[in-house]
């Protein structure tokens, strides 16, 4: 069943999936199913509003933590919270005025609520002027 929509629904989880009992059958008895009811499940899922408006690969977390963005060998740093938060990125709230580019590359430390820090390399995936945010697609550990 790999590679089926309802297998990376970011709704299903939450419980806001509006065809629910559906997928249900899918996830619990997929043996029990005739190809017909896998097609209507297919066919609920492709059409499904929620579904269609954000479609990702890696499920989006909403997690607030500290972030400091800068650039190595600069003193500069602009400070910020997340978002939300992925296996491959964030989506960071910052102050006005971060003079960041698309495609440029940046490091990371993010701060949990104890203090704690992790590093990580990151490179600008898009600027959001209305929420003063930044998309970031990290590379890795510094």
């Amino acid at each position: 069943m790999k590679g089926h929509p309802w297998q990376t629904c970011h709704y299903y989880p939450d419980e806001r999936c509006p065809n629910r009992t559906l997928i249900d059958k899918a996830y619990l008895i997929p043996q029990l199913l005739t190809p017909s009811e896998l097609a209507a499940i297919r066919t609920a899922c492709a059409n499904c509003e929620l579904c269609r408006r954000n479609r990702r690969k890696h499920r989006r977390v909403a997690r607030q933590l500290d972030v400091a963005i800068f650039h190595e060998g600069s003193s500069r740093e602009v400070w910020g919270a997340t978002l939300n938060l992925s296996k491959q990125g964030a989506l960071i709230k910052v102050g006005d005025g971060t003079g960041f580019q698309v495609n440029e590359k940046v490091q990371l430390r993010l701060f949990d609520k104890d203090g704690y820090c992790e590093s990580s390399r990151a490179v600008i995936t898009r600027l959001e002027s209305a929420r003063s945010a930044v998309s970031v697609r990290l590379l890795g550990a510094m």
